[in-house]
């Protein structure tokens, strides 16, 4: 029982990489697994984790102490209702409650009755076994709890490193003037329907923020995969997007306060509950903006120089805990902290180094979190209230759809184009969480109300793919070309230097012996040089001597954009894939229609598909190993076999 915790992220894990293996073979989001399986392994479904059997074993040892000593019950219930022990608070409890110890039931069945001090120790040793039960669930949950809180912490860590001032001038109507509007006829339309079934004024504003929030991953993966990312309407609603998690900091601040959660009047800066978390927020911008100028002009140029993966990510990390703790210290949440990390990181030379070392530990956690929140549904509640579920599913998702359609017209999207991504968006987001737990914890909602949202959320984002798909090609769009912008809208300022400095700039995708062997030439002729990989591994021997490098797909438009290819003239595409390669030559074409472009083919009927696509030169290795066998067969026949050995060697040399 000791390793509880351990043997709980083990079957998460395992489950989790099954889950996110088939729905790779199947072309599908890991997260809609994630969700999935968490679901099925939780205490709602089998009940792997034994979570079911924990709070058997705690009740029967409840029962077992209340048969000696009938004042345990109450003094159980004392302990568990004393104020700051909120989370302690479990359904299981009030099964306890209502049991009443039997005041005729015989304290034993031996004939010879126990003495004052044997049934003493009996009561301490039913009482130690409780409490032992008890720790166990709670270092669990502890524990469990810290795990899924990190993830969300690196979530809005990405959020906050991805935000820059760029992107803000360039959807700066539909964040600000599109989300508002969206989260405002959300809350507004969500509260009036709550209060219509009798909900308070609090509990369905609580709701309606729960539901005003999406998911920015599980939307922008989505429209990746159908091929939509880089175009403006995509842009435009990740500006809506972006706007929820913007908002998510100050609702998490506000509703403390309006669900008596805060801190004691008196124990901050001003009497004034408002005006001290004002006050404390605005200190809070002041130290983000200092620590991001000191990243700037001082951390990060000496990180750089030192060119060392390890002190960047442990950089990173501390950054990320740090300002959570400055937040947490200020009285505010750490998830203001955690976005602020991001932010206060953002927009230097070493960003997209800390997003790609990151992003294992990220994509980690996050199948963690994803995994856990399908555990928290209960098969069970959803298979007693089938139709007000489902109710609650299809209103909640009519209810955005409409909210996000409206939102997005008003701002000047065509109107198919705002139904299809107002539909796109229509779901409960992951992060909604974070306030449906709070209120839940403060008594805010009832357990019908809790236990019917957390099956809204779940099931819209398991939805989520085939809404997006469905949205973004069944609705009579009009086809838009992906947005490519300026050149140099995302390069880096040392990267940029580098290719004003030198003789020309090339662009190599593909990091492997070929690749890596055509970088260094291209380095040693004077050329400033930016190799672009999946695999952050592959790419830091390069980076350590100095090359540039980009993580990430060489057909994406915004990774072209970081390795400088629209200032490139030259762009060597070296994946050993035929398929990932022509539609690696097509992007490179778009991003830069005068480059010359040179690509790797392993098989013949793949040449011409890529000169179409706009390489110039395309090396095919079917045709250089037909004519290295067809000049050792003529070696062979003509000059004997010394000759054909000699041919060979040269040949494998070569």
């Amino acid at each position: 029982m000791e390793n509880i915790f351990i043997l709980h992220l083990a079957i998460i894990l395992g489950a989790g990489l099954i889950a996110g293996w088939i729905c790779k073979r199947l072309n599908a989001s890991p997260l809609i697994g994630y969700l999935v399986v968490g679901a099925l392994i939780g205490p709602g479904g089998f009940d792997l984790t034994g979570s079911k059997e924990m709070e058997k074993a705690l009740n029967e040892a409840v029962e077992q102490a209340a048969e000696l000593d009938p004042d345990f019950v109450e003094r159980r219930r004392l302990s568990v209702d004393a104020p700051g022990d909120e989370k302690s608070r479990k359904p299981e409890d009030s099964t306890v409650k209502e049991e009443k110890p039997a005041e005729n039931k015989p304290v034993a069945s031996t004939a010879k009755p126990m003495t004052e001090a044997e049934l003493a120790e009996e009561i301490a040793e039913r009482e130690g076994r409780v409490v032992e039960i008890q720790e166990e669930i709670r270092k669990d949950e502890f524990a469990f709890d810290a795990t899924t809180e990190f993830g969300v912490l690196l979530l809005l860590f990405a959020i906050g490193i991805e935000f820059t001032f760029d992107k803000l001038a360039a959807t700066a109507r539909y964040m600000f003037v599109g989300g508002s509007l969206q989260m405002g006829l959300t809350i507004l339309i969500a509260v009036v329907a709550n209060m219509l079934f009798g909900m308070s004024l609090t509990s369905a504003f609580v709701l309606g923020c729960v539901v005003a929030l999406s998911s920015t991953a599980l939307v922008y993966r989505s429209v990746q995969d159908v091929g939509q990312a880089d175009t403006k309407r995509a842009q435009a609603t990740v500006g809506l997007l972006i706007f929820q998690d913007l908002a998510l900091v100050p609702l998490l601040l506000i509703l403390p306060k309006i669900l008596g959660a805060g801190a004691d009047e008196g124990s901050g800066w001003f009497a004034n509950s408002w005006v001290d978390m004002a006050a404390k927020s605005a200190a809070f911008c002041a130290v983000v903006v200092l620590a991001k100028w000191a990243n700037v002009k001082l951390v990060v140029p000496r990180l750089a120089a030192l060119r060392s993966n390890e002190l960047v990510i442990l950089f990173a990390v501390f950054a990320l805990l740090g300002m959570c703790c400055v937040a947490e210290a200020l009285g505010l949440t750490p998830a203001l902290g955690a976005l602020a990390a991001g932010v206060a990181l953002g927009e230097n030379r070493l960003t997209r180094q800390i997003d790609a070392l990151v992003t294992p530990f990220r994509e980690a956690f996050s199948a963690i979190f994803f995994i856990s929140l399908g555990m928290m549904t209960d098969f069970s509640y959803v298979w007693l209230h089938p139709i007000l579920c489902a109710s609650a599913l299809v209103g909640a998702v009519a209810l955005k759809w409409v909210a996000a359609a409206s939102a997005l017209r008003a701002c000047g999207m065509d109107f198919r184009g705002a139904l299809g991504f107002g539909l796109s968006i229509s779901q409960v987001g992951e992060l909604a969480f974070m306030i449906l737990t709070l209120a839940y914890a403060q008594g805010a909602l009832s357990d019908v109300a809790y236990q019917t949202t957390l099956f809204v959320s779940v099931a819209s984002l398991a939805l989520t793919p085939n809404m997006v798909k469905f949205g973004l090609t069944k609705l009579g769009m009009q086809p838009e070309a992906p947005e490519i912008g300026r050149a140099d809208a995302d390069l880096d300022p040392e990267l940029a230097a580098a290719i004003n400095s030198k003789g020309g700039h090339a662009v190599v995708i593909g990091v492997g012996h070929i690749g890596g062997s055509l970088a260094e030439e291209l380095a040693t002729l004077g050329k400033s040089v930016c190799l672009v990989d999946m695999n952050p591994v592959n790419l830091q021997p390069f980076a350590q001597r100095g090359i540039a490098t980009v993580q990430g797909d060489g057909s994406d438009p915004e990774i072209l954009r970081a390795a400088g290819a629209g200032r490139a003239e030259i762009i060597a595409v070296t994946t050993p894939r035929d398929e990932v390669a022509l539609n690696v030559v097509k992007s490179c074409q778009q991003a830069n229609p005068t480059s010359v472009i040179l690509a790797r083919a392993r098989y013949r009927l793949n040449v011409q598909p890529m000169k179409r696509a706009g390489a110039e030169f395309v090396f095919c290795e079917e045709n250089k190993i037909c004519a290295a066998l067809l000049n050792l067969v003529k070696e062979h026949c003509l000059g004997g076999a010394r000759n054909a050995r000699s041919a060979m060697d040269d040949a494998e040399e070569n």
